[in-house]
């Protein structure tokens, strides 16, 4: 296969894939129309609505997106999963973002089916406010009245503000759960003796941690060590350690040889 090819021919080559990339963009755009179409006929508000029955089954409405969007009939949901040629669970989870963002999203949903936010990047936004309440998430979407220039950084910190504003227990219940998860771990030698440390800290301690490791980096260099900061600062963190050791502040506790042989010199006397 000859891959030689002039200017002109690749000029030609990247403009009919340029057409193809906004002719599939266009098809996805209208594709979410359809489902979120085919969501407003298929909404199930209450048993009156699941007559359905089948092999001792009731259609019940399932929730697939946030608080606040509609249920849909499972059955239905099935048929247009099987259409999509979607997973049932891949399939439910992609319709629920897109209800989620025609629902609860209504200026994220504007910007894609205007061509303004590329469906992927609201599918990743819809992830984000799924749990959200409905006053959180409608917070979030108007923020997001341009949301193609929003990093996904800023998006977790938006998202995190909005449960701040409007669900404080779950924000104190996320908190609690995070502190939950720190450590501190020092990693096994390895072959030139040295060992990594991983760890999680609460950040007033780990500010503490990094000003005591700094200043006794700095007086180290002041002494005449000449290693690099970073080494310095590594002998620093050793300092602190040794400093606590020499305190020794810990009353040992007594191992069971020791518990026995305290026992047995009692009896004897």
């Amino acid at each position: 296969m000859d891959l030689a090819t002039d200017a002109r021919s690749t000029a030609v080559l990247l403009s009919r894939v340029g057409d193809r990339i906004r002719s599939r963009d266009a098809l996805v755009v209208e594709e979410w129309e359809d489902i979120a179409t085919w969501a407003s006929d298929h909404v199930i508000a209450g048993p009156e609505g699941a007559a359905t029955i089948t092999e001792g089954h009731l259609d019940t409405g399932v929730p697939i997106a946030g608080p606040g969007a509609p249920l849909v009939s499972e059955f239905a949901l099935m048929e247009l999963v099987a259409v999509l040629g979607r997973t049932p669970d891949g399939g439910k989870a992609y319709v629920g973002r897109v209800i989620e963002c025609a629902w609860r999203l209504p200026h994220v949903y504007a910007a894609v089916t205007t061509g303004r936010l590329a469906p992927w990047r609201a599918e990743r936004i819809a992830d984000l406010t799924h749990p959200l309440s409905a006053e959180a998430a409608g917070f979030v979407d108007r923020q997001l009245f341009d949301a193609s220039g929003v990093g996904w950084a800023q998006l977790e910190r938006l998202v995190a503000e909005a449960v701040l504003r409007f669900d404080p227990e779950r924000a104190e219940v996320e908190r609690q759960k995070a502190a939950d998860g720190r450590r501190f771990d020092v990693g096994e030698v390895d072959e030139h003796g040295l060992v990594h440390l991983d760890g999680l800290l609460d950040a007033a301690d780990g500010h503490d941690l990094d000003q005591a490791v700094a200043r006794r980096a700095e007086v180290l260099g002041r002494l005449g060590d000449d290693s690099t900061l970073d080494v310095r600062r590594s002998k620093a963190a050793a300092e602190l350690a040794r400093q606590d050791l020499a305190l020794d502040l810990l009353i040992p506790t007594p191992t069971p040889e020791r518990s026995w042989t305290r026992s047995r010199d009692a009896r004897s006397c």
